[in-house]
């Protein structure tokens, strides 16, 4: 294994362009590395993989707004039969595992970090049939466990609850450990709600709800939205992402201030009273961050249901299945957390990456 000068180590980090929440997590853990003095580069398997990638990315898409039944019931599948799935999916990965071959070639990274479920079980094959041989951490970006994002031929595994590394040894990953959700620097001191409303033009006592469907406008934006729109005394923040329809769309309603795509969320989750989401991702870690509650309605299928289910089980997030239960969430908006719970006592991802790269070092904070 090549080694960089002075000590530093070099990683290739994994993402994928399906939403934002990958790819969010995979370059603040690129800016940490590289803060400590390692190199890391970050590539998008997806667009690595041409034609395949972008079909992929289509093909999800086209489920999650016309088909949501068929991918929760894959999904659904796979936690039951993780092996057939494996084998169903392997049958086309040719094009991302010669992406991922590629890559490695290239950067000659002593370890590769996958942030995207499906780089790790391609990276896993090919350390299995001997094409790479470099040291593999997939950190799990769902707060929910899942086989999809398991391969036996992975060094170590991480995940941003206890209770979801201990689903994912029970599930057959090799090693697992409890690590903090990996936040950009603004979220570790966010704004409180008074400079965030003032930093926004709004009413320092106004009641204020924020409307985030991630980066794609994804599930039942408009529904919801609507539902908020008519609850008398509230303004609404509708994250639009990059979906110029919902932009649209949003920008039509009273009462809502329509937000185009945007990295800089800290002022509009810190400005809020409670958050209102669909997927169970990285914006709730966000939110929980600024100490805003999360409310879950109508989560997307497949890993959003599963991702909403985890957090609730921990007390994390309240959970509602039908818009019209949204005025009385918002009445009764919980605290943060809710049952106590602090989210981000886990070990630090980066510390944890690193020890990878510099064996015999041993690992700590390992479930199994």
């Amino acid at each position: 294994m090549l080694s960089t000068p002075r000590g530093r180590a070099r990683f290739l980090l994994v993402t994928a362009s399906m939403g934002a929440g990958h790819t969010a997590v995979a370059d603040e853990l690129a800016r940490r590395l590289r803060a400590a003095g390692d190199e890391a580069v970050v590539i998008d398997l997806l667009e690595r993989a041409g034609a395949a990638g972008a079909r992929l990315r289509r093909t999800y898409r086209l489920l999650l707004a016309h088909a949501p039944w068929l991918y929760d019931a894959s999904m659904r599948f796979w936690m039951h039969a993780p092996h057939a799935m494996e084998r169903l999916t392997a049958a086309g990965a040719a094009p991302f595992e010669r992406a991922l071959a590629e890559a490695v070639d290239e950067h000659r990274p002593d370890v590769v970090v996958s942030c995207y479920n499906l780089a790790s079980q391609c990276l896993g094959r090919l350390r299995e049939s001997g094409r790479i041989d470099t040291r593999l951490v997939t950190l799990v970006t769902d707060p929910g466990a899942h086989p999809y994002w398991i391969s036996a031929h992975v060094d170590l595994h991480l995940a941003h609850t206890r209770d979801t590394a201990a689903r994912l040894a029970t599930l057959g990953a090799r090693e697992v450990a409890w690590v903090a959700p990996v936040l950009r620097p603004e979220f570790a001191t966010p704004p409180d709600r008074a400079r965030a409303r003032a930093a926004l033009g709004l009413a320092r006592d106004a009641r204020i709800v924020v409307l985030n469907a991630g980066s794609w406008a994804a599930g039942r934006f408009r529904q919801t939205l609507d539902a908020l729109a008519a609850v008398p005394g509230w303004q609404v923040l509708a994250l639009c992402g990059r979906d110029a329809g919902a932009l649209g769309y949003a920008q039509e309603l009273p009462a809502v201030l329509a937000v185009p795509w945007t990295t800089q969320l800290a002022p509009y989750l810190a400005a809020a009273d409670v958050l209102i989401d669909n997927a169970g991702g990285q914006t709730c870690w966000e939110a929980l961050a600024c100490g805003v509650p999360v409310v879950c309605c109508h989560p997307l299928p497949g890993h959003g249901k599963v991702n909403a289910d985890e957090l609730r089980s921990l007390g994390l997030i309240r959970c509602v299945d039908r818009v019209a239960d949204l005025p009385s969430a918002l009445a009764s908006a919980p605290a943060v957390p809710l049952a106590g719970i602090d989210p981000f006592r886990g070990a630090d991802a980066t510390s944890l990456i690193q020890q990878v790269a510099r064996p015999p070092a041993p690992l700590t904070e390992v479930v199994r």
